[in-house]
């Protein structure tokens, strides 16, 4: 049996820290919040997605990285997030080019005019908000540090209050549960056959190719009913990733061309934002479909708590004394 109320304080104390923790490294490390304004990096980043912006060194910049940086040669500075495509050692120069624009940037940018790289990426939530820093401050992290230190206020108070005797301090009612084991394995079988039959046209459909030769292409066809995210990934650091969006029954072509290892095209159903697809694609082609075909399931099972939690109502003194002995070991 487990009470309810020391839980919720102990996650909210957690949420707390996490949140202050992450409110720190964010102004240690001189990180920016900015909020995608066009489709030029369509499907990376979608008009209307806020993203993290950690500053960067120009010599760690590489081809194939995706920078943020002031639009050379005008005078209100326009920011710009779009893909390095090509430096010039002599005069040390980039090239970019926006994933969705079908020529390069026309003009070159420095090492002075970048501002750093995207690090991470919050979907949409850009309509809603400018995402100050001062809304961000007033709106999320003041109150969810008010909370926590509130709650921790009430932990620690409980833990020095002396223990008193059951019938002052009968188990309320409501606060303590059991949990139903055989309900919640059912419940979580269920709901991640349902994604694993979702994500399973995208895992079966995971290939690996041979490195092509010039002019050769690699086809992938869309399975499923959901568009699907593709990415052919390399064992090659660097380069500009072959990516995209494909339609259910629809084939793409992906230039083959090279002497590399081996070519792994990952995939996964379109309900990812494409940024996280493709970190986590660089990280393992596997990832992101087995990431969508289990964490979904947990989190709905989570959410069903009361269909395999039952209320416990304790009535005889004997037995508060005895969940009372429990709840505080």
């Amino acid at each position: 049996m487990i009470r309810v109320g020391r839980i919720r304080g102990k996650i909210i104390v957690i949420l707390g820290l996490v949140i202050l923790a992450g409110t720190l490294l964010f102004a240690w490390h001189g990180m920016m919040i900015m909020v995608v304004l066009s489709g030029s990096m369509t499907p990376l980043m979608l008009p209307g997605d806020v993203i993290i912006v950690r500053p960067t060194e120009p010599d760690n910049v590489r081809v194939g990285d995706v920078i943020v940086f002031q639009h050379p040669g005008q005078d209100d500075r326009t920011v710009i997030t779009h893909r390095v495509t090509g430096i010039d050692t002599d005069t040390g120069q980039y090239s970019t080019r926006g994933d969705a624009n079908d020529a390069p940037d026309p003009f070159s940018v420095s090492g002075e005019d970048i501002i750093g790289k995207p690090a991470f990426l919050i979907p949409f939530i850009g309509f809603a908000s400018e995402m100050k820093r001062q809304v961000i401050l007033l709106m999320v992290i003041l109150p969810s540090l008010a909370l926590a230190i509130l709650e921790t206020r009430t932990i620690m108070r409980e833990t020095q209050t002396p223990r008193r005797s059951s019938r002052e301090s009968p188990v309320p009612k409501g606060q303590v549960f059991a949990i139903h084991h055989a309900r919640l394995i059912l419940l979580f079988a269920a709901t991640l056959a349902v994604f694993l039959l979702l994500t399973l046209p995208s895992i079966t459909g995971i290939q690996t190719c041979s490195p092509g030769i010039q002019g050769q292409h690699l086809t992938i066809e869309g399975r499923g009913l959901v568009p699907e995210l593709y990415m052919v990934c390399t064992d090659e650091a660097g380069g500009i990733p072959a990516y995209g969006v494909v339609q259910p029954g629809e084939t793409v072509s992906v230039p083959n061309a090279g002497t590399g290892p081996d070519r792994t095209v990952a995939r996964a159903p379109y309900l990812l934002p494409a940024f996280w697809f493709v970190g986590l694609a660089g990280l393992n082609p596997y990832l992101p479909v087995l990431s969508l075909a289990i964490l979904p399931g947990a989190l709905l099972t989570l959410v069903l708590h009361p269909l395999w939690t039952k209320r416990k109502f304790v009535k005889s003194r004997r037995k508060r004394r005895l969940v009372e002995r429990v709840l505080e070991n």
